[in-house]
């Protein structure tokens, strides 16, 4: 969907006006469906924190502030206002916005990102939404792999959850010796603590063709699934 056409394959096709989504429009319907009272400016605020972003923040591959995030985490931000159904609509929406924005930030962007929250929620900052017992399992999950049960490993274990509830599927980036591979494995090994289904295959794409990592259909139109396919 995102991949730039080239010139000589833009040729072959006719050139169709397409119209901008209203995002603010959009995000006050989806608050309103979730049980916002106060759509309207928060919708305004979700929207110009978005904007903000991207024009603020440097550009990476995984920075994603389109529609399709505003859907995933407007149904986060659901799900904490069903948990806290009497609490006020603001720092519901601001703890959402932290939250499920913050595992997917670079180091050099959070500071950006953390004042523009602050900005558009002055005199707000909620605690972030904790699961004290399952933060337990992870840190006995951990010390039992032989690694130190390091207060901000142990974040980064529960945001890549937090990150899987919200989405699909999801990137662990980062340079070498960061714990990326630690993560997902003490995540692994903690949600088979708690009794969760929970299973993992090893990949590597290199080592085969784009059709068969991801499927193909046949001369005949017939569709053969591959690797990714037959594993989920």
């Amino acid at each position: 969907g995102r991949t730039e056409l080239p010139e000589n394959l833009k040729a072959l096709f006719r050139s169709v006006a397409m119209v901008v989504p209203d995002l603010r429009f959009i995000c006050e319907n989806m608050l309103m469906s979730e049980g916002f009272i106060l759509a309207r400016p928060l919708a305004h605020k979700f929207v110009t924190l978005y904007s903000l972003c991207k024009e603020l923040c440097s550009k990476q591959m995984h920075y994603d502030w389109g529609l399709r995030a505003v859907k995933s985490l407007l149904r986060q931000a659901g799900t904490l206002k069903r948990k806290e159904p009497d609490s006020d609509e603001n720092p519901v929406l601001c703890r959402a916005l932290r939250d499920f924005n913050v595992p997917k930030i670079t180091t050099q962007d959070m500071p950006i990102f953390l004042r523009l929250i602050q900005d558009l929620f002055p005199g707000i900052s909620p605690a972030p939404f904790k699961d004290p017992k399952f933060e337990r399992v992870c840190s006995d999950v951990v010390k039992a792999r032989g690694l130190q049960a390091d207060p901000g490993f142990i974040v980064k274990v529960v945001g890549l959850l937090d990150i899987l509830n919200v989405r699909h599927c999801c990137f662990i980036i980062g340079p070498t010796g960061c714990a990326k591979t630690e993560t997902w494995k003490s995540l692994l090994e903690a949600l088979r603590a708690i009794k969760q289904d929970s299973m993992w295959e090893q990949v590597n794409p290199k080592a085969i063709t784009s059709d068969e990592l991801y499927g193909t259909m046949s001369k005949s139109k017939e569709w053969k699934d591959g690797a990714i396919a037959v594993i989920m």
